[in-house]
This record gives C-alpha cells, structure tokens and sequence, in this order.
C-alpha cells in the first residue's frame, strides 16, 4: 500500500466526510472505494469501445457519413 498527499476543496473534503461516516467508514477508505469505483468504470469504458471498434471499419462509418442528409433536408428548425 501506498501514501499519496491529496488536496481537495474544504467543501467536498466535508462532504465526502459526511458521506463516509454515513456509509460507516473512513474517509481514506471512502476515497479510496471512489477512486477504485472510477478506475473500473474506466476500465469497462476503454474495453467497450475497443470491442465496438473491433466490429467496425473506415469503410463502413464513411458509407453512413455520405448516406446522411440525402433526401433528408434539415427542418426550418434544425437550421442555424
């Protein structure tokens, strides 16, 4: 386990203290669930797209992209 000097705003710092004695632990244990909980969601996020990337090519997102406005004009009120 490490150490690590973390500054945060007087305001969150209290209110991420108020939530971690809510949920009944420590507020370096409730910051680190946060950050543990942040670096998975990030780590799903980056496994998604790659697998979505996977499944794609140049090719077929320039099809769509030259299929988009034909025969489709903007409404009055899409229009800038």
């Amino acid at each position: 386990m490490s150490s690590f000097v973390l500054r945060l705003p007087e305001d969150l710092k209290e209110k991420a203290a108020e939530q971690a004695a809510a949920a009944g632990v420590s507020l370096n244990q409730f910051i680190a669930i946060a950050v543990a909980s942040r670096v998975g969601a990030q780590a799903q996020a980056v496994q998604y797209f790659r697998a979505r990337s996977r499944r794609s090519s140049a090719d077929r997102a320039k099809a769509i992209l030259a299929r988009t406005g034909q025969a489709n004009p903007p409404r009055s009120d899409d229009e800038l």
